[in-house]
């Protein structure tokens, strides 16, 4: 590990200058799609770097999230007709509060208009992130009835059959829900939407019914549709069910496995030991209705029946295990799997049905050849798991991160199960896709490279485009070198899947939306790397170093890696590693007259001709401490006693093998408030033992400023009063010394 001392560059500038302190050619990045300019409203408290759509608030402001929408309406571009309404708030392991805001015109829900604000454990709001859709000029009267709208949607469908006519399939949702009245009879909602999906802007907005229709026709997939509430017209419709087309090959078993039954005079597939109920049914390719598989002594030889009651049970223990999570909704709701549904079709496929999973046949008649090996039935709950944490739309860009992450966890899930993983979706009975080589499955490696897909056909490329993010995953989790189809050597060191797997699903859990494109899966990662790891960690870079391998690279708002532009009064520009500015025709100027513009990096900052200071302005570029970990605990190599299975509570989920025999930190936590201050703060230690403390404060220029020695910490929670009255405005650094082991922490004064 680096030294966690303070390292600065400093530059005091009073005269027109050009500085050059290291030869190094710039870096372009590549133009990505979804990027929106910030409001000038926002920019006074916004970071450098900072768009529209990804907003990263400087130290030293003070944000409400309960009334952002009202105190910057204007810096967000909303009207007096539109409204942001909380639609979900989360607390997370680490005590950070994310608000999840859907946007309403005129009293009626807008569709992608959705909108994340996060807040630390310290009470910062640090971020916010997603899209709003401004300048709508619409109506909100409907000329067509919910009816008439429903007719238009079903003669778009062309059904031979729906669900809502399947008495049985009716009465399992009934079941499901826990509701009498719960039917898959199509409800309208009178919305705002769009008539494209990709990119959509306010003169692409229509006034709408919308329908999910279910149908129980194996050529017609069940639709989200949505149809012109003057017109009739259905201006848009996106597929819910969530499909993998498969291969041939055959299945494999994991062996002897221990499976959980329910006893009604015979054993039933259905696991009802935890509050989530693991349903698995025998549709006899379609030939009978929906039974139980059963069997009299619960020494069971039904391979395909076995396999899918092992596969669902798998999943559940996964998510609950791994990232506390309930079920696919967080809030355990039934794992359904309809084994064997439709005689002949090779195809898998979630949300045919609802929030219920259906597992096709092959071509054969074999015991072995349903499509519910570990790795496919992992995939397909996990387009559950998309569905009720961030929405992402089955569609182009935002439908291939959604079948990406079910690939992601598909591979976690056979990981867990059977303890490696070999990055090849299906393998047990036939790989169709791999992270490792998508090229060699008609899948990019590379955004918008070799067979990226630009068509209309699978839904914009769903199951083509998801391949970037995969090997962005295999990248990250296991590192490699090399060069993009454009041109660009990378190299990626490791940080295991263990972690990887984390930072990724925390980044769909909390900052994904349901119309996020792959610029916005380089933002989200990074925020969730920067939360579970800090700042300067080796996880973050890596996580950016692997984006920049599958050529993602264009600058989110939490960190930059070009700084380009103009800069003034007190902005931070923060990069993972490496800071660039000026070079290759990029343009920087630190314009401020009165204050100071701050760059900050972790290893450098690069200034190379293009870089301006104006006359009498201040510019600081300074290396940030290395943050200690943000894992409760504090120690993300903990020793695990089940290899696979691991603890809660945030720890690292590792084998025993690669499980590191280290001692324990000192600290459970340690915070800082407020942050800002402006006359004096608390730092709270929360301690397993008792130590003797130094806290040394260092102001921007690496100056100490102050210092108490011989702290007595005493075990649990400890609070150590500083009165910081006489210091000036400015950032500081805390470094906190407890008996060797430090931890910095930033902190601003008003």
């Amino acid at each position: 590990m680096k030294s966690k001392i303070k390292q600065l560059i400093y530059f005091a500038i009073c005269i027109p200058a050009i500085m050059l302190l290291i030869a190094y050619p710039g870096n372009k990045a590549m133009a990505q799609k979804g990027d929106k300019p910030l409001n000038p409203r926002l920019q006074s408290i916004a970071k450098g770097g900072s768009t529209a759509n990804w907003v990263d608030f400087r130290e030293g402001t003070s944000v409400n999230p309960t009334t952002i929408f009202t105190d910057f309406k204007d810096g967000f571009d909303l009207s007096d007709n539109d409204q942001m309404k909380v639609a979900k708030t989360v607390k997370d392991e680490i005590g950070f509060n994310h608000y999840k805001y859907q946007q309403y015109y005129k009293n009626l829900k807008v569709v992608f208009g959705e909108y994340i604000v996060h807040q630390n454990a310290e009470g910062f709001v640090q971020s916010a992130n997603g899209r709003l859709i401004s300048g709508l000029n619409l109506g909100s009267n409907a000329s067509l009835s919910e009816k008439q709208a429903l007719e238009s949607a079903l003669g778009f469908m062309k059904a031979r059959k729906y669900l809502w006519q399947n008495p049985e399939m009716e009465k399992q949702l009934k079941s499901q829900e826990k509701n009498e009245r719960a039917t898959y009879y199509p409800k309208g909602e009178l919305l705002y939407a769009p008539t494209k999906i990709s990119n959509a802007v306010a003169t692409d907005y229509k006034l709408a019914w919308h329908f999910k229709v279910y149908t129980d026709d194996p050529n017609v997939m069940a639709k989200s549709v949505y149809v012109d509430a003057i017109t009739g017209a259905v201006i848009n419709h996106v597929d819910i069910a969530m499909n993998c087309s498969g291969g041939s090959g055959t299945s494999a078993y994991n062996g002897s496995v221990s499976v959980s039954t329910n006893l009604s005079g015979s054993y039933q597939s259905l696991n009802n030991c935890q509050t989530t109920q693991i349903k698995v049914f025998n549709c006899a390719g379609g030939a009978a209705a929906n039974n139980y598989y059963t069997d009299a002594d619960n020494t069971w030889t039904d391979q395909s029946a076995v396999q899918a009651m092992y596969g669902a049970a798998q999943t559940y223990s996964y998510y609950n295990t791994t990232h506390s999570r309930q079920s696919w909704n967080g809030a355990n709701g039934d794992l359904i799997a309809y084994n064997n549904a439709y005689a002949g079709q090779n195809n898998a496929c979630w949300g045919c049905t609802g929030n219920q999973a259906i597992f096709y046949a092959g071509n054969t008649s074999a015991a072995n050849d349903d499509w519910n090996t570990d790795d496919i039935m992992g995939h397909e709950f996990t387009h559950g798991v998309t569905q009720a944490a961030a929405g992402l739309v089955y569609s182009y860009e935002s439908g291939a991160l959604n079948e990406s992450f079910s690939d992601i966890f598909g591979e976690m899930i056979e990981s867990w199960s059977e303890g490696s993983c070999d990055y090849l979706v299906g393998a047990d009975r036939g790989a169709i896709r791999s992270f490792i080589d998508p090229n060699s499955y008609s899948q990019p490696d590379t955004y918008l490279g070799t067979s990226w897909y630009t068509g209309t056909g699978d839904n914009g490329g769903v199951h083509y485009n998801s391949g970037v993010q995969n090997h962005w995953f295999y990248l990250l989790s296991e590192g490699g070198s090399g060069t993009t189809d454009f041109g660009s050597a990378y190299n990626v060191t490791a940080i295991t899947r263990f972690k990887a797997r984390l930072i990724a699903y925390r980044a769909l859990d909390l900052y994904f939306t349901s119309s996020s494109q792959y610029i916005d899966a380089r933002a989200a990662t990074l925020r969730a790397a920067f939360d579970l790891y800090g700042g300067c960690s080796a996880e973050i870079i890596a996580v950016g170093d692997a984006w920049h391998a599958v050529g993602v690279e264009s600058q989110s708002a939490q960190f930059v890696k070009s700084a380009c532009g103009t800069y003034s009064s007190g902005e931070f520009v923060q990069a993972i590693s490496q800071l660039n500015s000026g070079g290759s025709g990029c343009a920087t100027v630190a314009n401020s007259a009165t204050n100071i513009v701050y760059f900050t990096a972790r290893d450098r900052v690069v200034l190379s001709p293009g870089f301006i200071a104006t006359a009498g302005g201040k510019f600081i570029a300074y290396l940030e401490p290395c943050s200690s970990t943000m894992w409760k605990g504090g120690n993300d190599n903990a020793p695990m006693s089940d290899p696979e299975k691991g603890i809660k509570n945030m720890v690292p989920i590792v084998s025993a093998k690669e499980a590191a025999k280290t001692t324990p930190a000192i600290a459970e936590s340690i915070s800082i408030n407020p942050n800002p201050f402006t006359t004096s703060f608390e730092l709270s230690i929360n301690s397993k033992q008792e130590v003797k403390a130094q806290v040394t404060i260092f102001n921007s220029l690496g100056s100490k400023v102050d210092a108490k020695a011989g702290i007595n910490v005493s075990k649990g929670f400890n609070k150590i009063h500083f009165d910081g009255a006489s210091l000036s405005k400015g950032v500081y650094m805390v470094e906190i010394n407890m008996n060797g082991e430090k931890t910095v922490k930033k902190i601003v004064k008003l």
